[in-house]
């Protein structure tokens, strides 16, 4: 006999994850591997459990369900969106999900959807979900994702005041402290707001309404003093457009 397919619920409604639960307890193809109700504890469960399908919500606290997907790294479980609010439905089959129930479904509805999870299932259909998510995700980041301890908690950027490089991980320096997040400057550096964000050095980024002043420095460089105290160097690579960025925004 075929394994269950290993289902993990995410939604921020308990009565949702209840109903879900319910629907998914008469089906012998698929079992619950456990339940998150926002995005951060989503990302954790992820990690954790493994799960063969994802059940998400699009619109939780803490990190969309878009969010979610695009913090994770391949290969990704399967993915069926839930929400109340159709006008992610578009977004939500660009990102190659399986199927997308709109809230409030009924129990023949969400056959249909496991019926087409098991079809899919094992056919490679998501090894296009963090692509196609990249391109749908169009808008600069408002928040990063850091683990502290053994939690995971999102950032809002306007908290931010710098990123640096440390070999394959970008340290995100905060008004709390440092964190640090598997990605690359270059990655995030096309996720940020330009208006916000600037590099200023090849391994460093920082946010414009950080800096406190510019010193001169040595051949042509100059030193950023942030608001918090901490220095940066500035490359002459990018003085100028600093400069001009720096003086008509911040």
């Amino acid at each position: 006999m075929t394994e269950p397919l290993r289902v993990l619920v995410v939604d921020d409604e308990a009565p949702a994850r209840s109903k879900i639960r319910r629907l998914l307890a008469t089906d012998a193809r698929f079992t619950v591997a456990g339940e998150a109700a926002d995005g951060p504890e989503a990302v954790a469960q992820v990690l954790a459990l493994r799960p063969d399908l994802l059940l998400l919500d699009i619109q939780m606290p803490g990190l969309t369900g878009f969010e979610v997907l695009a913090t994770l790294e391949p290969p990704l479980p399967q993915v069926i969106f839930s929400t109340a609010f159709d006008r992610f439905a578009l977004a939500a089959f660009e990102a190659s999900a399986v199927d997308y129930l709109l809230k409030p479904y009924d129990s023949a509805r969400f056959a249909k959807a496991l019926d087409r999870a098991c079809a899919l299932h094992g056919v490679g259909k998501n090894s296009e979900l963090k692509a196609l998510l990249a391109r749908v995700a169009k808008a600069p980041l408002e928040r990063v994702l850091v683990k502290v301890e053994d939690c995971w908690i999102p950032v809002p950027l306007r908290a931010v005041r710098r990123f640096s490089a440390d070999g394959k991980q970008v340290k995100v320096h905060t008004e709390s402290g440092v964190h640090s997040v598997r990605t690359s400057l270059v990655d995030l550096e096309r996720r940020l707001d330009p208006r916000r964000f600037m590099r200023v050095h090849r391994g460093e980024i920082v946010a414009l309404d950080a800096v406190a002043q510019l010193e001169p420095w040595d051949h042509g460089d100059g030193l950023l003093v942030l608001k918090d105290g901490s220095k940066v160097v500035l490359s002459r690579t990018y003085r100028t457009a600093f400069v001009e960025r720096w003086g008509f925004e911040s």
